[in-house]
């Protein structure tokens, strides 16, 4: 790819956004002259999980196309080209089509570093420099695509949280968001559900259910100044948020620190730890989701004189 420089300009709160949905579910591909940008919506069912008495009625992919309806107008207005919405099984695309290697198109390609999937995406530079209100609509591209409010997702005292999940061959991708959240916008992230043997089932000595998405939890009482732009998204989360404060379920989370703590429970030993289909930084052994996070590169949280014991949960 030919080097082009990136407008500054045409960074604003419609690109952010754009850019948080193409991170996490987007693909650029180049057939001959014909350029697509491919954003896939999947869902394993089209049951949406709501809570008893919930005002909200309709099935997902419905759900889907009408919040796509609104985002395409969106997309195709900034990018300045035809936009469609397909629906494969269980999978709902939003495809933007270019004809010409148009400017729209290069600065994306640059935006991202010339990768060209979700799978091997990072957070682009010029987001992490960027204002907050940039920054909270980059969030909730990636929380239109990529979660889904969920009342099974509560924790073990029923308090409900939002989950984003990250594909299973990207491993650096949630200590980035992770970061973003916490230090730049100050929203505290609970935990990383990573699929590491160790972590995704710890117990279980042999097979690889552990392969799969990475989830992070936080507590949707924090996610209230992000939230979502997809409108059932948003209704059904702040139904999870109204339910918090009506049972006094909120809770007081802090910023994880790495540096500090320790494991609770030693885990047992796992086939799985020396699979190829891991990093080889972490293709070792672990007993808490934060030393996985430390590996992986995270520098959060400061360094203590003292020996901070925290229960982790929900591993």
């Amino acid at each position: 790819m030919s080097v082009v420089l990136f407008k500054e300009d045409y960074l604003d709160n419609d690109v952010a956004y754009l850019a948080g949905m193409i991170l996490m579910r987007g693909a650029f591909h180049i057939e001959n002259d014909i350029r697509r940008l491919i954003i896939e919506f999947p869902y394993r069912s089209l049951e949406l999980k709501t809570l008893p008495n919930s005002k909200f009625k309709g099935d997902r992919e419905t759900a889907i196309r009408l919040s796509l309806d609104q985002a395409r107008n969106r997309i195709q207005e900034l990018l300045g080209v035809d936009v469609k919405i397909e629906r494969p099984k269980h999978q709902v695309s939003l495809i933007a089509i270019f004809v010409k290697n148009s400017m729209a198109w290069r600065n994306l390609m640059v935006l991202f570093g010339g990768k060209t999937s979700f799978h091997e995406f990072s957070i682009p530079e010029q987001i992490l420099m960027a204002p907050q209100d940039l920054q909270k609509d980059f969030m909730r591209g990636i929380a239109d695509s990529s979660s889904s409010p969920n009342p099974n997702d509560a924790d073990q005292a029923g308090v409900h949280r939002v989950v984003i999940e990250f594909p299973h061959r990207n491993w650096l991708l949630p200590v980035q968001v992770c970061g973003l959240l916490q230090k730049n916008l100050g929203i505290n992230v609970s935990h990383i559900l990573w699929g590491h043997p160790n972590i995704r089932t710890p117990n279980q000595k042999d097979g690889k259910s552990w392969a799969k998405e990475h989830r992070m939890r936080i507590f949707a009482n924090d996610f209230v100044p992000i939230g979502y732009n997809f409108e059932y998204k948003q209704k059904l989360f702040s139904e999870l948020v109204e339910w918090n404060k009506k049972h006094d379920s909120t809770t007081d989370t802090r910023m994880c620190n790495p540096k500090v703590k320790k494991p609770r429970n030693k885990h047992p030993r796992h086939k799985g730890e020396k699979s190829p289909e891991l990093p080889n930084e972490i293709r070792r052994h672990f007993d808490a989701y934060f030393q996985v996070c430390k590996a992986l590169g995270c520098e959060q949280g400061m360094p203590s004189s003292q020996t901070e014991m925290f229960e982790d949960e929900d591993e």
